[in-house]
């Protein structure tokens, strides 16, 4: 019921078309919306529309596909949720999603308002969780000042909840943030508590990343082989793994390493090596890093290579900081928005009177789906009259048709065959080309997997069809299915 339910409401849902993509065609991400909306009326139950959206925007970031992702979240987060918990897990999510884009502003703002719902809760868990990608989202937007206030909390908070491996996270984020404050010291000591603690753990991944932060402080102190040694033990991880982030940063910092022991060789290997991963997963601060790697090193010793990496350089810098200035025009002008929609509420709240405009429209609602409710039924209704008497006219025919076998005059049996040769009315029903394909498959008693093989579509859309034609035709199940098509099939061929 609920899945027939989410169907009759996809023909309402505007997906837009770009966001189809080639590797995920409309029937899957239709189907994907089936799914997640069955799951939704059980988990959310009144704020089912929104949990289906909610779910919707968490299998497209799952999969990348971040403008799907947030054009769904957005739809979520502009309806009303009652639940605080759904709330908060739109907005977590919402942050994640500007996060990834690079729109730090907008992420900062959803993760902010995640982190009120999560006090209000008094969920000591969430708390800490909201607290540490607050202080990741400013530490990524160049303002560490304010992302060791949040940082600092979640410590605090997390050394009372005993959980190793979020302490681990919580120690990490530290020490990148302590690392841009200049605090070195303090910042090297959170990267060895981290490590320590991912190493009882046996996580290689974060024990490799552990030691990259440790040598992004130990370069900074003047410790070039030491930072040389963790970041030699943690590439072969990350190759092996394919964390490709990770192993760019490596390289880069490798190469300015080898740079500052004048080995120009090696470092102009392991900067292009880090430049070819970058220019493959579109990241431009660290292609930047290396582009200026390589030119301070063929700086004097061959200018035209110097002046070519100089010139990208300037190029990716420019990109960033137009990137920047872009992001804080769009979030004064996110907060200018809001400010005055909020005040055009407060002057309309007293002029509107809502309850009864709210009543007025459920009342028009019930009555539109009283309306449909009632023609749905009679539309079924008529259509299983319809195949009934054609079922018993079928029967008929099939009972004179024995009958005329038998030994009787031959004038009974022509008038016999007579009648049992009139055309028996079939009730006009329209499918779609894929529809009659299935019911043509079904009749010939394949099963629903080998119908989605021959057509080269999924189990789910063979049933999704299914039921459309089940809708159509009056009918229960696939068994009536084959007979109707039968009965079609037998009176074509005459």
């Amino acid at each position: 019921m609920v899945k027939l339910v989410v169907l009759l409401l996809l023909p309402f849902i505007e997906i837009p078309q770009e966001l189809y993509l080639q590797h995920f065609p409309k029937e899957v991400v239709d189907s994907v919306y089936v799914e997640c909306g069955v799951q939704a009326e059980t988990e959310y139950k009144s704020d089912s529309g929104i949990g289906t959206d909610y779910l919707m925007a968490d299998w497209a970031f799952g999969e990348n596909l971040l403008d799907l992702s947030e054009y769904c979240i957005n739809r979520a987060l502009s309806g009303e949720i009652g639940d605080e918990t759904l709330k908060a897990d739109c907005m977590s999510l919402a942050a994640n999603i500007f996060r990834q884009k690079g729109e730090f502003a907008k992420a900062i703002e959803c993760a902010e308002e995640c982190l009120l719902i999560d006090r209000a809760q008094d969920n000591a868990e969430n708390i800490s969780s909201s607290l540490n990608n607050i202080a990741g989202l400013y530490l990524m937007s160049g303002n560490p000042v304010e992302a060791k206030k949040y940082i600092d909390e979640a410590l605090a908070i997390e050394s009372g909840l005993k959980r190793s491996s979020y302490m681990a996270i919580r120690y990490g984020v530290a020490s990148e943030i302590y690392l841009k404050l200049g605090e070195l010291e303090k910042a090297l000591s959170y990267a060895n508590e981290a490590f320590a603690l991912d190493s009882l753990a046996g996580n290689a991944v974060k024990m490799a990343v552990r030691r990259s932060q440790k040598a992004a402080v130990l370069m900074e102190q003047g410790k070039g082989d030491a930072a040389e040694y963790e970041l030699e033990k943690a590439l072969p991880v990350f190759l092996e793994r394919n964390n490709q982030n990770s192993a760019a940063i490596t390289y880069v910092q490798l190469g300015e390493i080898a740079a500052g022991k004048g080995n120009c060789h090696k470092a102009e290997k392991l900067f292009n090596e880090a430049i070819r991963i970058c220019e493959g997963m579109n990241h431009v601060y660290m292609e930047s890093r290396a582009r200026k790697g390589l030119y301070n090193l063929y700086k004097g010793t061959d200018d035209a290579k110097a002046l070519g990496h100089l010139e990208i350089y300037v190029e990716l810098e420019k990109a960033m900081h137009d990137e920047k200035s872009a992001e804080l025009l769009q979030s004064f002008s996110v907060k200018y928005d809001v400010l005055k929609k909020e005040q055009s509420i407060a002057l309309q709240k007293e002029q509107i009177k809502w309850k009864n405009v709210m009543l007025s429209v459920l009342a028009v609602l019930l009555a539109l789906i009283s309306l449909l409710f009632y023609l749905s039924r009679k539309t079924i209704k008529v259509t299983r009259e319809k195949n009934s008497i054609l079922a018993k006219a079928n029967l008929d025919k099939d009972r004179l048709l024995a009958i005329a076998q038998s030994n009787i005059p031959k004038e009974v049996k022509d008038e016999i065959l007579s009648i049992a040769d009139s055309a028996v009315e079939v009730p006009n029903v329209k499918m779609t080309r894929r529809e009659q394909e299935i019911a043509n498959l079904c009749a010939k008693g394949l099963l629903n997997k080998e119908i989605a093989e021959k057509l080269n579509i999924s189990q789910r859309t063979v049933e999704v069809h299914k039921n459309n034609i089940f809708k159509k035709l009056g009918i229960n199940n696939t068994v009536e299915l084959v007979r109707y098509m039968q009965i079609i099939m037998r009176e074509e061929s005459k």
